[in-house]
């Protein structure tokens, strides 16, 4: 007994210290990183708040709401802060998950898993977006579905009740999830292959219709926010899916396999293939939980690597389909472990050489981020497309540019070049929401759009409650070295005079590795269309 008890404490401890330096280092990057671009745009969910947007539900902007006392506190830091806490509360969710489905060790397993992830340690828990919350509530869902559809004593009416309780709350969670992002929907159809395939009494059950009924009365936002903008979230969506026409891709497709396995892990995707082949041999977990962490999984697993054979695809898209697995691969590992609880003290070798990956990779990319070091381009600072490659460049340089067109501003209003009361113009959300974050919106600007519908997104609307375009305004327009060149378009379209009045260099080691030029554009000259500029009327 004593050495269960201090086998207990010692797993505890572990996850405590797995918590605290988990969330000091992605305290830390969040710090030190500029945002990325979908992470300045989600900032404008926060900043022009409404109950839904064009391409996700809203639940990432109340997230972002609340941790920043609705905007009162600024920069990076607080706005990746729900993703600090979150990613630290995942952790911890996991743990008990994994207890409650076998031992503590099994809890620790997963959670390490968990922070192997650079899906669930950087992308989740460090930058902000729409898979931050869909996690957290994806995980509560999870708990509440293994205690509402594993019935653990049949006769026992008391049971029956917390059951059925259990099964309210994971319709509850997995209706947030749904606000956080349409695709948290195939909780339900992991569900229904659960039941379909290993306890069909469950759908004589009432309780499970108003559990899905309830979490469906979620997107109650969503549906009011469509009827009143002709359902383009819906059109948008469906847009970004294959068609019957659509033929495989089999290069896309190698690429998206190769992106899921990086943002996953591939170590730990052994794990848990491993884990699943021996379940027949090993029986780690009770048949029914096994059962219902693998229909949970394999639903959204399918669909999206089955959209990547056709399309486009993102490898964050799928991520979630590997949370019940990693239960499962937590399991089989310590089935495997030392049954004495002495071996507590040891992390198992396909942990700890997945957590070591994970760290090597992390190192690269931070080494890299600084320092250009596997750019080739670095030595190129005359070409145009400098840095068009190196994706580290999304997430560098901006506080710079900030600085420097906060000076450019200042002197050229000073100069006469611009009028104070300017704006930024841009074609497309990317580019809008950096240049509204670190330019725009420190200097008392705002940042407006010209582009079709697809390219500006929320901006279209930010546009409209701007006041759209007036004759006779001026404009800043920049572009970097990895855009494609829009500037002279737009300005011999839309402005009496334009040229490029600045250029900036951001430097890593010393050497350029990124160019803004920034143009003067004078005096609006042709108001845009309406389906370019905005999408509600002038």
């Amino acid at each position: 007994m004593k050495s269960l008890i201090s086998g207990s404490t010692l797993v505890k401890k572990q996850l405590l210290w797995l918590i605290v330096l988990s969330t000091i280092t992605r305290a830390l990057l969040a710090l030190i990183l500029d945002l990325g671009s979908n992470e300045a745009y989600y900032w404008t969910y926060g900043s022009f708040p409404d109950i839904s947007h064009i391409d996700h539900p809203p639940m990432i902007g109340w997230f972002i709401q609340l941790f920043t006392v609705n905007m009162a506190f600024e920069g990076e830091f607080f706005l990746r802060l729900a993703a600090i806490v979150t990613g630290s509360l995942n952790t911890w969710i996991i743990f008990v998950i994994g207890r409650r489905l076998r031992n503590e060790r099994t809890g620790l397993y997963a959670a390490l898993l968990y922070t192997a992830s650079l899906y669930c340690s950087l992308f989740v828990g460090t930058f902000i977006n729409p898979d931050t919350p869909q996690s957290l509530f994806i995980l509560l869902s999870i708990y509440f579905l293994n205690e509402g559809l594993i019935i653990k004593h049949e006769s026992c009416e008391e049971t029956k009740t917390l059951c059925r309780l259990a099964l309210i709350l994971a319709g509850i969670f997995t209706g947030l999830a749904m606000l956080s992002k349409y695709s948290s929907v195939f909780i339900w159809a992991g569900v229904f292959v659960y039941i379909l395939s290993s306890n069909r009494r469950i759908l004589k059950e009432p309780y499970l219709y108003i559990s899905v009924l309830i979490s469906f009365l979620f997107l109650l936002p969503v549906y009011l926010w469509n009827i009143d903008n002709n359902f383009i979230s819906f059109a948008f969506q469906s847009s970004r899916l294959p068609n019957l026409s659509s033929s495989p891709d089999f290069l896309s497709f190698a690429k998206a396999i190769g992106l899921i396995f990086l943002y996953n892990n591939p170590l730990s995707i052994a794990i848990m293939l491993f884990a699943v082949i021996a379940y027949k041999k090993e029986k780690f977990l009770k048949t029914s939980q096994y059962r219902l962490l693998i229909s949970l999984s394999l639903p959204i697993l399918i669909f999206f690597i089955a959209v990547a054979l056709f399309t486009e695809s993102k490898a964050n898209w799928s991520a979630p389909g590997f949370f019940p697995l990693m239960f499962i691969g937590a399991a089989y590992l310590d089935n495997r472990s030392i049954k004495d609880y002495s071996g507590m003290t040891l992390i198992p070798p396909p942990i700890s050489n997945a957590i070591s990956l994970t760290l090597f990779t992390a190192l690269l990319i931070f080494i890299h981020h600084f320092s250009g070091i596997f750019s080739p381009e670095i030595i190129k600072e005359k070409q145009y497309e400098l840095g068009k490659n190196d994706i580290t460049l999304e997430y560098f340089g901006w506080r710079t540019l900030s600085k420097e067109f906060s000076k450019l501003f200042a002197e050229d209003v000073i100069n006469g070049e611009i009028s104070e009361n300017c704006f930024i113009l841009s074609s497309n959300w990317a580019q809008a929401s950096h240049m509204d974050f670190y330019l725009a919106a420190p200097s008392g600007i705002v940042v407006k759009t010209i582009g079709k519908l697809e390219e500006t997104r929320k901006y279209a609307w930010i546009t409209g409650k701007l006041g759209t375009f007036r004759y006779g305004e001026n404009a800043y327009f920049i572009e970097s070295s990895r855009d494609f060149p829009q500037a002279e378009e737009y300005g011999k379209r839309y402005f009496t005079n334009h040229k490029k009045a600045h250029s900036v260099y951001i430097k890593k080691i010393g050497k350029p590795v990124l160019r803004f030029d920034i143009y003067i554009m004078k005096n609006l000259k042709r108001i845009p269309e309406r389906e370019l500029s905005s999408y509600t009327k002038y």
